[in-house]
């Protein structure tokens, strides 16, 4: 199978699933695109890598079953390393969230493979802990992914199946006639397609060269920071999860990795800047929760981008407005959780499928069509 010619502009993690879907189905015409020399420069390489598939909005969760599955028993050659260090995860609730938290974590279509624990099996794996939380979930087929090897496993089944990777390659303007895409203009000139996908990540919503076909899609900062090593730490801790005072952590390089979990809608260009304001939030969470490592020091802190639709669902599929103009972009905070689905949901649709997937029409780019506009970055304090 030949089939149609198809461009994926971006080779992160949702562009390379999608091509390595593509692979699979036989697609033999698929060019990855990417302005950046280093496929996931961005958010796919920037982000916790901690796989948690119990999600609030159920849509979300099926995405993030289906692709946990993927990751638990990928294909035969897809990778050598197991894509997931199954450390454990743990969801608590701080007392201020507990109500909301019980009315959807034990629910069979937001979360599985949980179960709730007393809060002292944290405090046993995790002595740091402070006490205060008001219930917990362990999850413990859970854990920390390994994003590069999760990534590469794309790319390569993606170039073994044909597809043409071109890295360093900018993509100016998608060429339409008659309202039917063309293709897409290069740095390095004109390529034709039948089909364009955008998978650009917090760039997605800035459709090159079309006005007229954006997206309303944000993308907000999050920092991480990881602390200097400390040998009294073990490096196969779980990951934890405080929901009510959004923060979370797990042992990273020696250290532990930790997030206040701030949300700033930005620029994309401005996406990767690191905020040193945040420091201080970060300070007062650990205090709280961490108070050995408050005063650890830092051994690396940067920034990376969840971009998100305005009902912070995925947006997959055909857009309505241009024939060949596809998505697969807005996954949130849920890109490496969630990418396999996706990239097999986008495949379908690029393959000229009418996909039986049970969620399909719930990622549909024309739900987002309706008049709804992207917010005044100027008036956000950043």
């Amino acid at each position: 199978m030949v089939g149609p010619r198809i461009v994926i502009v971006g080779a992160g993690i949702a562009g390379a699933a999608t091509a390595y879907a593509l692979a699979r189905r036989g697609m033999e015409q698929v060019f990855l695109l990417d302005k950046e020399k280093q496929p996931g420069a961005h958010s796919t390489g920037r982000n916790a890598a901690i796989l948690r598939t119990a999600i609030p909005d159920p849509v979300l969760h099926g995405m993030a079953r289906e692709s946990a599955a993927f990751y638990m028993d990928p294909p035969d050659g897809f990778s050598g390393p197991p894509l997931v260090n199954r450390t454990g995860l743990y969801l608590a609730a701080a007392p201020q969230a507990e109500v909301e938290f019980r009315k959807w974590i034990d629910r069979e279509d937001c979360s599985m493979g949980g179960h709730e624990v007393p809060v002292s099996e944290i405090h046993e794996r995790v002595p740091d802990l402070a006490p205060g939380l008001a219930s917990a979930w362990s999850f413990p087929a859970e854990g920390v992914f390994d994003v590069h090897a999760i990534l590469q496993g794309f790319l390569r089944g993606a170039r073994e199946g044909g597809a043409d990777l071109r890295l360093g390659c900018r993509v100016d303007g998608i060429r339409e006639h008659n309202g039917k895409v063309e293709g897409v203009e290069t740095g390095d000139g004109f390529l034709a397609a039948d089909a364009v996908l955008v998978a650009a990540g917090g760039w997605a919503r800035l459709l090159p060269g079309k006005t007229g076909l954006e997206i309303p899609l944000v993308p907000y900062r999050r920092h991480l920071l990881v602390t200097a090593p400390d040998p009294t730490l073990d490096p196969r801790g779980p990951a934890v999860w405080i929901a009510g005072d959004d923060y979370y952590f797990r042992p990273e390089s020696g250290g532990m990795l930790m997030s206040a979990c701030d949300t700033v809608a930005v620029e994309p260009e401005e996406g990767e800047l690191s905020d040193p304001r945040i420091l201080e939030d970060l300070a007062v969470k650990t205090r709280k929760w961490l108070p050995r490592m408050a005063e650890a020091g830092a051994a690396h802190f940067w920034a990376g981008m969840r971009t998100f639709a305005p009902d912070d669902r995925f947006v997959v599929g055909p857009d309505p407005r241009l024939e060949g103009l596809h998505w697969a972009a807005g996954l949130g905070g849920h890109g490496i959780t969630c990418g396999a689905a996706v990239g097999n949901l986008a495949a379908s649709w690029l393959a000229g499928d009418s996909p039986s997937h049970p969620l399909a029409d719930s990622f549909l780019p024309r739900r987002l069509l309706g008049g709804v506009s992207a917010p005044n970055f100027g008036t956000l304090s950043t």
